[in-house]
């Protein structure tokens, strides 16, 4: 790779049943996959839905890692391929670009991953995204009422992980409410067309003008493996 060609990074993502966790971090591992993260979490799926996936159990695995444009379709299938996203309730991968990375971590990655042939045109290539991650953080106790909200706008499920907010001095006097800081985040997986629905019914529901105190974002999903054909329909 030319010295003045920055390396292109995406943030590759699996969710699977707790059970999986471990797989997945070894296969991450084997790849020397030097940036990996896993948040603890659950499954938000309607108990009909659960029943048609096989998901016998809620408890989730958020699985994180950072890697070059150029490997991650090609990890992303491994994984699928090592794990088996294909059968109904093993989970679902995904990857999203990244606008922007710190730049230690991006000379850490670069040392480990060297690109071949026409990998490096790879980077250059319009990112046209065929899925949207919505990423909605409301005050504890709102992760049902925000999930009526999103089905009824054409959401199948979500995976809920529980967080903490710092509290900044004056926020609350700034912003006119109180704060709390226990939060849980919710992650959507949907198709490209009906992000725009979906956050609309969200932040209707659990607004920031709402007591659940909902901020609501997304980030566009180029890659997918599993349960796609139902999860996301």
């Amino acid at each position: 790779m030319g010295d003045n060609k920055p390396l292109v990074l995406k943030l590759l993502g699996v969710i699977v049943d707790r059970a999986w966790t471990k797989k997945v971090e070894e296969i991450l591992k084997e790849e020397q996959v030097r940036f990996h993260f896993i948040t603890l979490g659950e499954g938000t799926a309607a108990s009909d839905v659960m029943a048609l996936l096989g998901l016998n159990s809620v408890d989730k695995s958020l699985c994180c890692c950072l890697v070059p444009n150029f490997e991650a379709r090609a990890l992303l299938r491994l994984i699928a391929e090592k794990i088996h996203l294909s059968k109904p309730g093993r989970g679902i991968g995904f990857t999203a670009p990244l606008s922007g990375v710190s730049g230690a971590a991006l000379q850490l990655i670069a040392k480990d991953f060297a690109p071949k042939g026409d990998d490096e045109k790879m980077d250059a290539e319009k990112i046209t995204a065929k899925y949207d991650m919505i990423l909605s953080i409301i005050n504890q106790g709102y992760t049902d009422a925000l999930m009526t909200a999103a089905k009824e706008a054409g959401a199948r499920g979500g995976t809920v992980l529980h967080g903490r907010k710092c509290d900044v001095e004056g926020e609350s006097k700034f912003f006119g409410i109180a704060p709390q800081l226990e939060k849980e985040i919710v992650v959507i997986l949907t198709r490209h067309e009906m992000k725009t629905d979906i956050m609309k019914a969200i932040s209707q529901s659990c607004g920031m003008n709402t007591e659940a105190q909902g901020v609501v974002l997304s980030l566009p999903v180029d890659e997918i493996e599993g349960l796609k054909s139902v999860t996301l329909a």
